[in-house]
């Protein structure tokens, strides 16, 4: 009986190796704002449930690794998890570590969660980067200030999670322990892809898109991380590889992109068509910035 248990666990060992060797969900995490330089942190991270909520007191924000190994992006509650733990997890604690490339220093480094459930906290080395509220929308920390281009960093991501306190959304998560009705297993902690990328600090932050179908053209308000008259921004939008309107402007949160659309393709559900934009940052030297 003993081989047989024996065999059995080493067999399960091989297995989580196997896999953690194939990244889960490798793919860039979202249709938008898709840069060149980023690494996705998906896989094994080690992990610690916190029953007692006393993580803190124990010194958990240094932790250089816990003894469980949980597979991210998969909430714990979930077979994929490796955990399948399936009680009320009010508290838990992820730590990794993570190496800034070399050749990202001079540009900042955002760390980007898709989903955590529900208040996270992170830290870097021990040192505090931010706080996010809120279990199914995506968010980013700046962390530029805390790490160093070659060396590597210890992350450290404490999860609050209290379904039952009726002060937080839970969608259709159960409030039960056995799922029933249309309500389903409940989801705590990490469960969206975890990415790192460096951006520009004067790389385009965010976009408003309008299009206007009766004047037949798509205006584009960018918002930048840091303004700059001696920076442009070349916007190009393309059906296919065509390339049907282009226009350069500054690189100025006052900036208002007018791009006028010939023979203007609209979506439908017989006809899902979508236009690419492409944007560039470049400095007047034409260098590509980001």
């Amino acid at each position: 009986m003993k081989k047989i248990i024996l065999v059995t666990v080493y067999l399960i060992l091989v297995s989580v190796i196997a896999y953690a060797q194939n990244m889960p969900r490798p793919e860039y995490p979202r249709p938008q704002f898709e840069r060149t330089s980023w690494l996705n942190l998906n896989g094994l991270w080690s992990y610690s449930f916190d029953f007692g909520n006393s993580g803190k007191a124990r010194g958990y924000i240094e932790s250089k690794g816990f003894a469980g190994k949980i597979m991210v992006p998969f909430c714990p509650e979930s077979k994929l998890s490796g955990i399948e733990f399936k009680d009320f997890i009010n508290n838990m604690w992820y730590q990794r570590q993570i190496t800034v490339p070399s050749e990202w220093d001079g540009r900042k480094v955002i760390l980007h969660f898709g989903a955590v459930d529900y208040k996270s906290e992170l830290y870097i080395d021990g040192k505090f980067a931010g706080r996010h509220f809120g279990g199914t929308s995506s968010f980013e920390f700046d962390i530029t200030s805390l790490v160093t281009p070659g060396k590597e960093a210890n992350l450290v991501v404490y999860v609050s999670d209290d379904l039952r306190s009726g002060k937080q959304a839970g969608g259709k998560q159960c409030s039960n322990y056995f799922s029933e009705g249309c309500s389903y297993t409940r989801v705590t902690g990490i469960w969206q892809t975890v990415w790192m990328e460096a951006v520009s600090r004067f790389g385009v932050k965010s976009v408003q898109l309008i299009p206007d179908i009766d004047q037949k053209q798509l205006a584009v308000y960018p918002s930048f991380y840091s303004e700059s008259n001696t920076h442009n921004l070349n916007i190009r939008l393309k059906d296919g590889n065509k390339v049907v309107a282009e226009k350069t402007v500054k690189g100025s949160n006052s900036a208002v992109v007018i791009l006028p659309v010939n023979n203007l393709k609209t979506w439908s559900p017989e006809s899902p068509f979508l236009y690419d934009l492409e944007m560039v940052v470049t400095d007047d030297r034409k260098l590509i910035v980001d």
